[in-house]
């Protein structure tokens, strides 16, 4: 699977060299929640204040429709909060998107698609005792794993000289957890960045 993906990336990106595209740069807020299993998240769980920063490459089908990809890097998670503090499992993870976006004339966007994540690190920061936080291990058998495959849902509106404004929500379709317990990582983001002139090679 992971040759597939690698393979139709290459695809996209060498097809883009050959069309007319679009770069740009990107940096936001993400609001990081949990869906899981675990009592104490399910009680307690709430949002998880976090940034990223990333690129966008739009290649366009037409004048209204476009394939848009990137590469972003920003925190997962969830802070669990109680007895008067909060322990913050936190995620430092990147993520490519894969989505089809519509473009109206007026510069609204909206678009949908596939996300590929992969968790480059992780670790729990307890409030209170601070010999409690411990680096997440990665692995079939360990804390968690690394890739998780999530679908985007993306709104946005670009002016026309680039300057862009975005909110993003990426939900999780993959269990990271190999124990009993469940644990997907989702995100809702905004963003602002800017869009360079479309350029042909």
């Amino acid at each position: 699977m992971k040759k597939s993906i690698i393979f139709l990336l290459s695809i996209l990106i060498s097809s883009a060299t050959f069309a007319q595209f679009s770069f740009g740069l990107k940096a936001g807020y993400n609001a990081a929640s949990v869906k899981s299993n675990d009592a104490d998240i399910t009680a307690d769980g709430q949002t998880l204040s976090g940034f990223h920063i990333g690129s966008v490459l739009s290649v366009p089908f037409n004048k209204s429709v476009s394939f848009q990809t990137g590469l972003n890097l920003g925190t997962k998670g969830v802070n669990v909060a109680h007895d008067g503090h909060g322990d913050k499992y936190k995620f430092t993870a990147i993520d490519i998107p894969l989505n089809v976006v519509l473009t109206s004339k007026k510069g609204l966007f909206a678009g949908t698609g596939l996300n590929l994540g992969y968790n480059l690190s992780g670790k729990l920061d307890a409030h209170d005792d601070p010999t409690e936080n411990y680096d997440f291990e990665f692995g079939s058998n360990k804390n968690f794993t690394r890739a998780d495959l999530g679908v985007n849902f993306l709104l946005g509106y670009q002016t026309k000289s680039g300057i862009f404004v975005s909110a993003n929500s990426l939900v999780s379709l993959t269990d990271i957890a190999p124990s009993a317990t469940t644990w997907k990582n989702n995100v809702i983001s905004v963003s602002v960045g800017y869009t360079l002139k479309s350029s042909k090679k």
